[in-house]
Order: C-alpha cells, then sequence, then structure tokens
C-alpha cells in the first residue's frame, strides 16, 4: 500500500508535458491582451499628457495676446540678442519640458541647443517649482552638465510611457539607450514644418523673420482649421513627415507603423496615421494640417 501511495505521487511525463501545453497556451492567450491592455494605459497616459499641455498652453496664449510657447535657441535666460551671438537656431524642443540630458552641452559648440528648463517658456504654467539652478547675476553661464536637476528635475506631463529611444542625435536614425524625454527633455516636440513651407514661399524674409512670421501665424490660424492643425508630436511624425518616399515606413514605440501621438489648436490629442511623401500627401490631408493655408504676411 505505501509504496502504490509513492508512485502515484509524482507526475509522469505524459502528465507533466499536458501541463506544460496547458500552462504555454494559457500563456499564448493572455500576453496578447495583456498587451493590448498594457498599450491601451499607455495610450491613455499619453493622450493626457497632451491634454494637460494644450490647457497649459491655452493659459500661455491668454497672457501672451495669442502667442503659443513656440521660442528660438538661444544661449540662457531669454537672451535673443542676434547681435552676441546668443541665437542659435531653432529646437523642436524649447517649448516645455525638462533639462536635457549631459550630451547637448557637450557635442560640438551646441549649447545652444541644451535649452534649460527654466528658460522653456511653457514650464511655469506646468511646472512652477522648476528654477534656474543659478542666481540671476550668473545668466551667461550655461547649465553645468553634471548638475543634479538633469536627473532630479522632472517633467512627467511631457514624457510618452512609450518613449525609449531619441532621433535627435543622429537625426533620424535612432540612438539607443536613452530616450528623447531624457535628451532633450520632452517626448513631445512642436511642429516646425510649417518652415519649408516659408522657406519656399517668403525666400527673402532673414531667419528670424521666417520664425516670427511661422510664430504669429499660429496664434491666428485656429481661425482657419483648429481642428485638423498640429502644432505638437512627437519625433515619429518629424520622421515620417519630412521622408520624401511615399513607401517609407517606421515603427513606432508602441509597435505600430507611422502612427504619433499629436495634439491640435482646437486643444485634442490624437493618434494619427502620417504620411511620408510629397508635400500634398504628407502635410495636409482630411486628417491633419501640418502647414499655413492662409500665408499672407501678418
Amino acid at each position: 500500500m505505501s509504496q502504490f501511495l509513492r508512485r502515484r505521487s509524482a507526475f509522469t511525463l505524459i502528465e507533466l508535458l499536458v501541463v506544460i501545453a496547458i500552462v504555454a497556451l494559457l500563456i499564448s492567450i493572455l500576453l496578447p491582451a495583456l498587451g493590448r491592455a498594457r498599450k491601451a494605459a499607455y495610450m491613455a497616459i499619453s493622450l493626457n499628457n497632451i491634454k494637460q499641455i494644450n490647457t497649459g498652453s491655452t493659459t500661455y496664449k491668454t497672457d501672451q495676446k495669442g502667442m503659443l510657447p513656440l521660442t528660438l535657441a538661444y544661449q540662457k535666460r531669454g537672451i535673443t540678442k542676434v547681435a552676441d551671438n546668443s541665437v542659435f537656431g531653432w529646437c523642436t524642443w524649447s517649448f516645455g519640458g525638462k533639462n536635457c540630458d549631459t550630451y547637448w552641452p557637450n557635442s560640438n559648440g551646441k549649447r545652444g541647443f541644451d535649452i534649460e528648463a527654466a528658460d522653456r517658456p511653457l514650464n511655469p504654467y506646468m511646472y512652477p517649482e522648476i528654477t534656474w539652478d543659478a542666481p540671476p547675476w550668473y545668466t551667461q553661464q550655461p547649465l553645468d552638465a553634471n548638475s543634479p536637476s538633469r536627473r532630479s528635475q522632472q517633467a512627467e506631463v511631457f514624457r510618452d510611457p512609450s518613449d525609449k529611444v531619441t532621433h535627435q542625435r543622429q537625426w533620424p536614425r535612432e540612438s539607443p539607450g536613452v530616450s528623447a524625454y531624457d535628451d532633450v527633455g520632452t517626448s513631445y516636440q512642436y511642429n516646425i514644418k510649417w518652415w519649408d513651407q516659408l522657406m519656399l514661399e517668403y525666400p527673402q524674409l532673414s531667419f528670424e523673420q521666417k520664425f516670427d512670421f511661422g510664430v504669429r501665424r499660429l496664434s491666428v490660424a485656429d481661425a482657419f482649421t483648429p481642428a485638423r492643425m498640429i502644432w505638437l508630436n512627437d519625433e515619429y511624425a518629424d520622421i515620417t513627415i519630412y521622408n520624401a518616399d511615399p513607401k517609407y515606413t517606421i515603427r513606432n514605440g508602441y509597435g505600430d507603423i507611422n502612427k504619433s501621438v499629436v495634439g491640435f489648436l482646437d486643444g485634442h490629442g490624437a493618434y494619427l496615421t502620417m504620411r511620408p511623401g510629397n508635400i500634398r500627401s504628407s502635410f495636409t490631408n482630411e486628417d491633419y494640417t501640418v502647414v499655413f493655408e492662409d500665408l499672407r504676411l501678418p
């Protein structure tokens, strides 16, 4: 009797294989569902981020006579005089977000694109606790590469949960190991596609005049197509739209092809398929536009 019980206390090989097969089947059924649930949760967070940024931007526009928080890239603390070479150009992350990673202040003189969090005009509306590392009289010094604020100061509303790699360092190739959020301070960057449009239509304008035109035009663009005019998007939108090959594809952090999280001038956000190709197909269509329908000088 005792010998019989000992023999039956162990699984046979067939029973063990059956159990393994059942567990494998359950995993194969549950994993896709869990993946879809995780993706839906991440997407909800991202779209809520867009909503909060849009809300903050609406308040900013009220205070700034309709202007969005878009700025040129300058050396530090509002110094924008072209004469003293403090203007470096424009970068799509200067409007809001945390401090950049250490790459930018140490990269071949690109200090102008290391926009300090306290210099980003939307931040006081989103994170008023973000302050300068240096006292006011120390304005000319860029943020130290080893400053603790590069890690300690966070601005989570600017982070997309699917953001895993940055494309800014080797545009448009990815640089694994660092997210766009950590690299430049935000997963969402402002729409600058209208810049190419102005380059074609108004070549006689200076660099600063073109940028000023674009920012002023955006301030009245809600009179035309606010529900279709994108002003905020992730990196994948830029990569896709700027590619002239209509067959171009790129897989984003959510695992989808040519799709991006975007924010519109009317305040809503969406997850849309962006179109590569020529200006007609990629810059404006029935789902969105990233150029101006009215190009009269303001």
